[in-house]
């Protein structure tokens, strides 16, 4: 089966296709461009490269959160039509999956953090299991001192960190976990294309999964803000008009 992997969940865009065991292209860009536009030509680019076309393409696979909203939204309608174009599966993958993902025999814990402003983060735990990586954890935004209350009940294993919150993290990360606290190299923090591709052929191989494009939605932890803002607004408006009736 040759599949498409889209990520747009973050600041990095990227895309791949593979088939089961191998990885034939990748191309991922992080550059002041929005995903709406980047997105669609780098698949052209990858498809092209690769000297094959879209109705080569078997299967598609996207993260759908957590992560930027905008960038899910992007990701996920572009592989929709998609696959409602040339009526073949489609699974959604969790953003945090993804970038876990990278560290499927790791000794100890993996914990992938995404900045999800307003002073949390997207995360959740992991724990490898006979080459294969558990979560252990609910997926959560949360506070990264509610992190840390909870990584400290876990047993004293060492715990991977990664993504595009370690760096804003990392001090009180050390300082909090000590020797503990381990940190992915830049080139293993971010999502990638090819993660997505891999685990959505797991899910669609051998037909466990055959997705159809109507029932993937996004995968939101919270509100966006402008949903927040909108409803206060709402209730303002609703109050102001409340007090004028009363008059």
């Amino acid at each position: 089966m040759l599949l498409l992997g889209i990520d747009t969940s973050t600041l990095v865009c990227s895309v791949a296709l593979a088939r089961e065991n191998r990885i034939i292209g990748e191309f991922s860009l992080q550059n002041k461009k929005t995903h709406s536009q980047r997105l669609m030509p780098l698949i052209d680019s990858v498809v092209d490269s690769c000297d094959l076309s879209p109705r080569d393409l078997e299967g598609v696979a996207v993260t759908n959160g957590p992560g930027s909203f905008t960038g899910i939204r992007i990701g996920v309608s572009t592989a929709r039509g998609l696959a409602q174009a040339l009526r073949i599966p489609l699974v959604g993958i969790p953003t945090l999956d993804v970038l876990a993902y990278q560290f499927p025999y790791a000794a100890g814990l993996v914990c992938p953090l995404l900045d999800a402003r307003r002073g949390e983060v997207y995360t959740a735990v992991y724990r490898s299991s006979e080459g294969k990586l558990e979560r252990i954890s609910d997926y959560m935004a949360v506070s990264l001192q509610k992190l840390l209350d909870y990584l400290k009940q876990e047993p004293e294993e060492r715990i991977i960190f990664l993504g595009d919150a370690l760096e804003k993290y990392r001090d009180l990360l050390q300082e909090t976990l000590e020797s503990r606290a381990c940190f992915a190299p830049p080139s293993l923090r971010v999502n990638r294309g090819a993660l997505v591709a891999q685990l959505g052929l797991e899910r669609i191989c051998p037909h466990r999964d055959r997705g159809n494009y109507l029932n993937l939605k996004p995968f939101y932890l919270r509100r966006s803000e402008a949903e927040v803002k909108w409803e206060e607004r709402q209730k303002g408006a609703d109050g102001s008009a409340a007090e004028g009736t009363e008059r």
